[in-house]
């Protein structure tokens, strides 16, 4: 079920698997970024979200303030009862390295990971 959408993310919920999908497209301003991250946050605490995928596969690089206003959201996550986190990262060099920006923003705690495809991510998730 869709539960936001906008023209650079979809987020869509599966209540039987308990996963917010969030799917970045294209370039976001700063405010569409942030937007779509506190959009998130604050569906995740409806308190039904065990996990997120993170699509960033076709998603263009963002800067490194709203990367690090995306790090600083992490905890809430968490504390609203998130389990795991997993990223699906682009191909595309620069938006690989705003990600390694965010992961050391973030320390990469173990349930946060990064992969190169949806299938395994989703297989990951499901470990916690």
């Amino acid at each position: 079920m869709v539960v936001y959408s906008s023209p650079v993310l979809s987020l869509e919920f599966d209540a039987v698997k308990k996963v917010l999908t969030q799917d970045w497209k294209g370039y976001a301003t700063s405010a569409q970024f942030r937007e779509g991250i506190d959009k998130t946050v604050d569906y995740v605490k409806s308190g039904a979200v065990a996990y997120i995928i993170s699509n960033t596969s076709n998603q263009r690089p963002v800067g490194p303030e709203d990367s690090k206003y995306a790090a600083s959201v992490m905890p809430k996550l968490f504390a609203s009862g998130v389990k795991a986190m997993a990223f699906v990262i682009p191909q595309n060099v620069i938006t690989k390295l705003a990600l390694s920006s965010f992961a050391r923003e973030q320390g990469m705690p173990p349930n946060v990971r990064y992969f190169d495809n949806l299938a395994e991510a989703e297989k990951w998730l499901f470990t916690f």
